[in-house]
């Protein structure tokens, strides 16, 4: 007989929130039977379309019997608390990505979730991308040789929609702009393929949003292995994605479509993967299979409910990657190098 569907609540129910409620309705192995945001309309927009309860309180989400996780989508600044809510009646979160808006709410959260020994999965699903998981196969297989750099992006023009009543509008809450909304995707898929970053230099620019926030982002990085890395990311230009490869045997490029993100179940048919061997000019096509990254990973947490297994994506990954975000920060903000490990120890 198949398994129940593990039930979840839903807190926050904007866009990504539907993102979110739409890949969960592609399983069959998950379900959503209460919902809570501030906004009666949301609520009972939510409601009707996901065919779930409507919480009066978030409280009252978190004291229903049938809630065995929670999914957080309130922005950034506004994770903590719902966070420690959920650990401390021992029910197991997934938060959207970053894990919070500052190093000390995400260093709380991870350790009230360890605390209370609750699964905390962070949503880093970038690379769940089927062209980052193919790029890490053939790394581990020795396909490029050794690396020598690789380079990122992840941009799109969203801050010149910006305005006063838009949270992301201001530094306090979406601290760095598009580093913290953009590069954050990579700077968890560049701990993924390669490894820990040592050292960030960065530079940060507001040239053309209306809004408090940067707009344009550089961010060099050293690795702990000793290669150079670059994430480039800014809220004004197209969109785009990509991860570049450089290896002493070949070179590998990624490119996602970005008019697809938030349609998991079709990225992948969308994304394009090509490698560049030593000594050719030609760029040849890899296949690459279709997945779907947020059903995925919503799955592994039903998984980390059920089956007390590891998320992919915890505190401790999702503390690194936002460490990386800080750095760069803290080095556009002073001209200089900084040190990882200076941002993690505090």
């Amino acid at each position: 007989m198949a398994e129940e569907p593990v039930k979840l609540g839903i807190l926050g129910l904007g866009r990504w929130a539907k993102v979110l409620a739409d890949a969960i309705q592609r399983s069959s192995r998950l379900r959503i039977v209460n919902s809570f945001s501030r906004s009666e309309e949301s609520r009972q927009e939510f409601s009707l379309k996901y065919r779930c309860r409507v919480a009066k309180s978030y409280t009252d989400l978190l004291n229903d019997p049938e809630v065995e996780g929670v999914i957080i989508t309130t922005p950034n600044d506004a994770h903590r608390e719902p966070i420690l809510e959920a650990a401390a009646k021992g029910i197991d979160v997934y938060v959207d990505k970053p894990i919070a808006h500052t190093m000390g709410d995400a260093l709380i959260i991870d350790r009230a979730c360890r605390d209370a020994g609750v699964v905390l999965s962070v949503g880093h699903s970038a690379r769940r991308l089927k062209g980052n998981r193919k790029i890490r196969e053939i790394i581990d297989q020795g396909g490029i040789g050794k690396l020598v750099m690789a380079e990122f992006n992840f941009s799109n023009d969203r801050s010149l929609e910006l305005t006063p009543d838009k949270w992301r509008w201001y530094r306090d809450k979406s601290p760095g702009g598009p580093l913290i909304q953009l590069a954050v995707h990579h700077t968890d898929t560049l701990n993924y393929l390669f490894g820990p970053v040592k050292r960030v230099t960065a530079m940060a620019k507001r040239l053309y949003t209306p809004a408090e926030i940067e707009d344009v982002t550089m961010t060099l990085l050293e690795m702990e292995s000793g290669q150079l890395c670059y994430i480039g990311s800014n809220w004004a230009s197209q969109g785009t994605f990509f991860t570049h490869v450089y290896g002493m045997d070949a070179n590998l490029y990624f490119t996602v479509d970005f008019n697809f993100w938030s349609q998991s179940d079709v990225v992948d048919l969308h994304s394009r993967l090509e490698i560049q061997p030593r000594g050719s000019s030609a760029h040849k096509t890899i296949a690459l299979e279709q997945g779907d990254m947020l059903r995925e990973q919503l799955e592994e947490f039903a998984d980390c409910i059920r089956k007390k297994k590891k998320p992919e994506v915890g505190g401790s990954e999702a503390i690194t990657a936002l460490a990386v975000v800080y750095a760069a920060i803290r080095s556009a903000e002073t001209g200089k190098a900084v040190e990882l490990r200076e941002v993690i120890e505090g």
